[in-house]
């Protein structure tokens, strides 16, 4: 089914900031040189998008989870996310833009790329709080890229790449890890693989032994991992990921409520919308009306 965008909802899918041929694989602006920075709208990126605030103060809307923006953080947004933020203060800092193609580039096999949590769908959190030393310290590899980008001398890409996995890497060490009382690396690694499971085959498995079964274990012990490692079940994973493509498609699509639970393999209307108000306290109905008020 072809799912039509709501033109409320716009998808960039080439970074423009700085105007140069390349900003459609690799782009880096400061905040504070760009009028078109925040914005304010929901909106979403065909590419991966790091904002790295200096100076802020403000909320941040990802997936229809608000975070607070201030000085001092990082914000990751992979492509496809619905996205806004705002800030009461004119913000300074650095977006970089960059393509998937650039990144798999860095990271030859498709598993790499997992080691990054915060650049991923099935990450932990999307944002990164620093202390004023660490955001100092990590600063300089921001510029360095910044003056390779504005040199435009040779091969300044593949040294923007290298220093791009510097510091990718150094704030993967900065990104906080869960060590819950349980949780041991292999509960971890099941849980991973489970949640990156799920984005791919949230819409074509069946119950949740269809998942246990692709991992290799019984349901009992993927049950276990996750109530270890974040305290819910393996259904109610399937249920939220469900709900969130739900909420995307209500607030960015003209599809009905009736296309919406048809393209979500919902038989049952009427079951469909209890699913959604179970999960969100709203009908479906309800939730598309404030979303499409947010935007006037």
């Amino acid at each position: 089914m072809t799912v039509p965008m709501a033109p409320d909802f716009p998808v960039f899918d080439r970074s423009h900031f700085s105007g140069e041929a390349t900003a459609s694989y690799f782009d880096l602006v400061r905040l504070q040189d760009n009028p078109e920075i925040p914005r304010a709208f929901p909106h979403r990126h065909n590419y991966y998008h790091l904002l790295w605030m200096t100076e802020a103060a403000g909320t941040h809307m990802l997936d229809f989870e608000s975070f607070p923006v201030r000085s001092n953080t990082v914000f990751f947004v992979s492509p496809g996310q619905l996205h806004a933020w705002n800030s009461t203060v004119r913000p300074k800092g650095y977006v970089i833009n960059f393509s998937t193609e650039f990144f798999v580039q860095m990271f030859p096999r498709s598993d790499d790329i997992a080691q990054f949590p915060f650049f991923h769908i099935a990450r932990d959190t999307p944002v990164l709080y620093m202390d004023q030393a660490q955001h100092d310290q990590l600063l300089p590899l921001l510029v360095e890229m910044e003056n390779e980008v504005l040199s435009r001398g040779d091969g300044r890409l593949d040294i923007v790449r290298s220093y791009l996995l510097v510091l990718l890497t150094r704030l993967r060490r900065l990104y906080p890890e869960r060590h819950a009382e349980g949780m041991s690396p292999q509960n971890y690694s099941l849980t991973k693989r489970y949640k990156l499971l799920i984005e791919q085959h949230y819409l074509d498995f069946g119950p949740v032994r269809d998942y246990a079964e692709k991992l290799h274990v019984t349901e009992r012990q993927l049950n276990d991992a996750l109530k270890r490692t974040l305290g819910k079940t393996a259904g109610q994973l399937v249920q939220e990921r469900m709900v969130l493509e739900a909420k995307r498609l209500l607030s960015n699509t003209d599809l009905s409520v009736a296309e919406i639970a048809y393209q979500l393999n919902f038989e049952d209307f009427a079951y469909f919308c209890r699913f959604f108000k179970k999960h969100t306290q709203f009908t479906p109905g309800e939730f598309k009306k404030r979303m499409s008020d947010a935007t006037k």
